[in-house]
C-alpha cells in the first residue's frame, strides 16, 4: 500500500518504484519465511529478497530526488521514506541472520521495526498529508512540511543515540519523532479528514488517534532510559506501543488513504 500510494511526481521514479511493487510479494514472502526457520545464513539469505525489494524502492526515491532537482519537502518526504526502507530491510537481514554488527539481537529486531514503522510508514504518511494540503494556506503547509521533516529526522536521531549511549540523544531523537508524528496526525484528524467521504474519515481518523498513546509511552520510555522515572517494560512495549502503531496507525491508516 506505501509503494502505491507514494506521492513520487517524476516519470523515471514512478517506473523503478512499479518494478519494486511488482517484486514485493516475492520479497515479502522471503521475509515471512525467514521467521519459520532457526536464525542463521539461511534466513539471512531469505531475508535479503525483502532487502532487494526495498533497496529498488530506494533507488527510486533517489531518481525522485535526482530529477526533481529539488529537496522541498513534497520531493524529499517520499524520498526519505522509500530511503530508509534499505536501512530497515538491512537490519532485518542481520537479525535474521544472527549478525547483528555488535549489537544484541533484541537492538538488531527493533531498529529493522523502527526503521519499518517510524521510518518508512510515518513518514510516507506525513508526504500524503503535505499533497493532500496543496490548496491549504502557505502556513498549514509548511506546518505540514516541518511535522514532515520532524517524522524523518527523528527515527535516526532515536538511533544514533541507542547505537552511540549518547544520553542526549536518546531522548531528543524520541521527542523530535512524537512532536512531528503528533503533529502530523493533529493535521489528519481537524484538517485532512473532515474533507473526505464518510469510509476514508473514520479510517484516518482512528489512525491518527491511535498514535497519541504509543508517541508519549515511546518518550517516556527512551526519558526513563536517562532519568529516573517509571517507564512499561520492553515487552509491554511491544504489544501496546508496537501494536498500535503497526496496526492501528500504520495500517488502518494506509487502508484510510487507499479509500480515499
Amino acid at each position: 500500500m506505501g509503494f502505491r500510494l507514494a506521492p513520487l511526481t517524476r516519470h523515471h521514479a514512478v517506473l523503478v518504484l512499479r518494478v519494486a511493487r511488482y517484486a514485493q510479494p516475492v520479497g515479502a514472502l522471503g521475509a515471512v519465511v525467514s521467521f519459520l526457520v532457526s536464525t542463521g545464513w539461511t534466513a539471512g539469505l531469505l531475508a535479503a529478497l525483502w532487502l532487494l525489494v526495498c533497496l529498488v524502492a530506494s533507488l527510486a526515491g533517489l531518481v525522485e530526488v535526482v530529477e526533481s532537482r529539488s529537496l522541498h519537502p513534497a520531493h524529499l518526504l517520499p524520498a526519505a521514506a522509500l530511503g530508509v526502507l534499505s536501512v530497515a530491510a538491512a537490519w532485518l537481514v542481520a537479525f535474521r541472520s544472527g549478525s547483528d554488527f555488535g549489537y544484541s539481537p533484541t537492538i538488531a529486531e527493533l531498529t529493522a521495526v523502527h526503521f519499518h514503522y517510524a521510518g518508512f510508514a510515518a513518514v510516507m504518511m506525513s508526504a500524503l498529508v503535505l499533497k493532500s494540503l496543496g490548496a491549504a494556506s502557505v502556513r498549514m503547509r509548511r506546518v505540514a512540511g516541518g511535522a514532515g521533516l520532524l517524522v524523518m529526522f527523528g527515527t535516526p536521531i532515536t538511533a544514533t543515540g541507542v547505537a552511540t549511549g549518547t544520553k542526549v540523544l536518546t531522548v531528543i531523537g524520541p521527542v523530535v519523532l512524537a512532536t512531528g508524528i503528533l503533529t502530523m496526525s493533529a493535521l489528519t484528524a481537524f484538517v485532512v479528514a473532515p474533507r473526505m467521504r464518510t469510509r476514508a474519515r473514520r479510517l484516518l481518523t482512528l489512525s491518527a488517534a491511535g498514535v497519541v498513546i504509543p508517541m508519549f509511552l515511546g518518550v517516556d520510555y527512551a526519558a526513563a532510559r536517562v532519568f529516573p522515572i517509571p517507564s512499561l517494560d520492553i515487552q509491554t512495549m511491544a504489544l501496546v506501543h508496537g501494536d498500535l502503531n503497526a496496526l492501528v496507525f500504520a495500517l488502518v491508516g494506509f487502508v484510510g488513504w487507499m479509500v480515499a
